[in-house]
């Protein structure tokens, strides 16, 4: 979802390697064990499943869940994964989505809210979020937190991985003001240079709290990570919840 008319996008990039590199990023059972201590039901919408990584052991823990991508190419993944067949799977653009139910909770996971191209898309889906929560539902949204240190003159690059038949050169600019980060890992191995780009436009915690009001939801906790830590200022990623603000859908 890298481009306004193009939701598909990261998906067709990323899927035939998204595994590999993001499995195991974090222990799933903290996300599971978080997750059904916050729940008022068992009732679950992801907004960006992609290869059903949370998807699929949430569905094992006794959840229902719902999947919503616009990737056909991340789905036909997802479908391939054992215990896939416990999640529903919608391919659809979740920022304009309308099921016709509500969820007790609507999870948008690995700061899959930054790949929508601007503020407006993102407002799209918290009130899209919001139309499908049940009145005493819940949002919640992992997203990492940006380092303004990381960029020196709008630039940032680094070496991904490294051994003796390939590497990976991870290269970056920053626009500040669109709060719009442009990357580019470009891989070279003995089949030539192929390259990998994405784009997000992030949103800092407080815009996210405006965001949220603007949708007609509240901000209900927010910790540095799954595991319940601490959000305060040296933490590089946050999970927030949210609640209903009032009982009419928002627009």
């Amino acid at each position: 979802m890298t481009a306004p008319n193009d939701a598909g996008e990261y998906g067709r990039l990323w899927a035939h390697d998204y595994d590999r590199l993001f499995e195991n990023r974090e222990d799933v059972s903290a996300v599971v064990a978080m997750l059904s201590g916050l729940l008022p039901g068992r009732r679950l919408l992801e907004l960006g499943v992609g290869t059903g990584r949370l998807a699929v052991p949430l569905a094992a823990a006794g959840f229902t869940v719902t999947g919503v991508d616009a990737s056909p190419e991340m789905v036909d993944r997802l479908r391939g994964r054992p215990g896939a067949d416990a999640v529903e799977v919608v391919l659809a653009d979740f920022t304009d989505l309308a099921l016709g139910r509500r969820f007790d909770v609507v999870l948008v996971a690995f700061s899959t809210l930054f790949l929508l191209p601007d503020q407006a898309a993102q407002l799209a889906c918290l009130r899209g979020a919001r139309r499908h929560l049940t009145d005493d539902g819940l949002l919640v949204v992992e997203a990492f937190v940006p380092d303004p240190t990381r960029w020196s003159g709008g630039r940032h690059v680094s070496v991904g991985a490294l051994d003796d038949t390939s590497a990976v050169l991870k290269l970056g600019t920053h626009d500040p003001v669109a709060q719009v980060i442009r990357t580019q890992d470009v891989v070279l191995d003995a089949s030539g240079v192929s390259l990998r780009p994405n784009r997000l436009r992030y949103v800092w915690p407080s815009e996210l709290d405006a965001l949220a009001i603007a949708a007609g939801l509240r901000k209900v906790a927010r910790t540095a990570d799954w595991a319940g830590r601490p959000f305060d200022a040296a933490s590089t990623s946050h999970v927030s919840v949210y609640g209903v603000a009032d009982a009419a859908p928002a627009g």
